[in-house]
């Protein structure tokens, strides 16, 4: 599975599970994870790749700067995971 620094992913094993999570960097086989409220930029979840499931392709901005390494807010990465889960369970639901 390929996943990008940007990326959105819903972790598939842990406490944690079903959450949707952005990608904030790769190290190896690990990636670091953010979501804005229990994991914030200052403090991201480290999870090994195998315990990740990609949630498809999705382009926002924060993605984009996320990838650029531009500045991004925690708020910025909770509403941004907000309207993918809504359009997420808009899709699923058709």
């Amino acid at each position: 599975m390929i996943v990008r620094q940007g990326d959105v992913v819903r972790s598939a094993a842990g406490h944690d599970k079903d959450q949707f999570f952005l990608v904030l960097r790769e190290e190896g086989d690990f990636l670091w994870l953010v979501d804005g409220k229990s994991r914030r930029l200052e403090t991201p979840k480290r999870k090994r790749r195998k315990h990740v499931a990609s949630a498809g392709v999705w382009t926002h901005p924060v993605t984009g700067r996320l990838r650029e390494g531009a500045p991004v807010l925690d708020s910025e990465v909770r509403k941004a995971l907000a309207v993918f889960r809504k359009r997420f369970s808009e899709t699923k639901e058709v």
